[in-house]
């Protein structure tokens, strides 16, 4: 068993250590906590930096540099990954006005029965899904976002635009090709 008095020195020895402990602490901990050495505070006379060194900043210096966020060609940071909608929120001043005559057919909804070639005018006839007929020309618009190319030999070149979701238009095109009698 230990006797008492080597108690209270054990006791004492230990608050020593930890009062010594927290004497020193102060005075290493700055630079400690940082992880960087621990220097005294520049003076009004410090000696000029050696060539090769870059001259430190302090804080004060930093906070007065103006900041500015480039926007171009970035995202915007603050918004969110998640939304309640989804695709693109665009809509192109085209797509509130009425539609009429070939807009209201898709390309995938008509078949290319022939084309007519008189001169430089070229022309195509086209049959919906009811079985009615339509004669089509360059520069027409078909569906709502559709327009034909060209009229060529053998097909009809429908070029037709979508939003992506940067806002630009991309374009795809698509082919009428006219069957010969007895392809399916």
């Amino acid at each position: 068993m230990r006797r008492p008095d080597n108690l209270l020195k054990n006791k004492l020895s230990g608050w020593l250590v930890l009062l010594l402990g927290l004497a020193l602490v102060p005075s290493l901990g700055s630079g400690i906590a940082q992880g960087v050495e621990a220097t005294p505070p520049p003076t009004q006379a410090a000696a000029p930096a050696v060539s090769g060194q870059v001259p430190r900043k302090t804080l004060e210096e930093i906070m007065q540099i103006p900041f500015a966020y480039r926007r171009e060609n970035r995202s915007d940071p603050f918004a969110p990954f998640i939304t309640q909608e989804t695709g693109p929120t665009l809509v192109a001043p085209e797509e509130d006005a009425p539609l009429a005559g070939m807009q209201l057919f898709e390309p995938g909804q008509l078949t290319l029965v022939t084309i007519l070639v008189s001169g430089q005018q070229a022309l195509a006839m086209v049959e919906d899904s009811t079985g009615m007929g339509h004669i089509i020309r360059v520069r027409d618009k078909i569906g709502r976002r559709g327009e034909v190319k060209a009229i060529v030999p053998n097909a009809v070149i429908i070029e037709e635009w979508s939003l992506t979701t940067s806002g630009s238009k991309k374009f795809t095109t698509n082919e009428m090709v006219l069957r010969k009698e007895g392809d399916k």
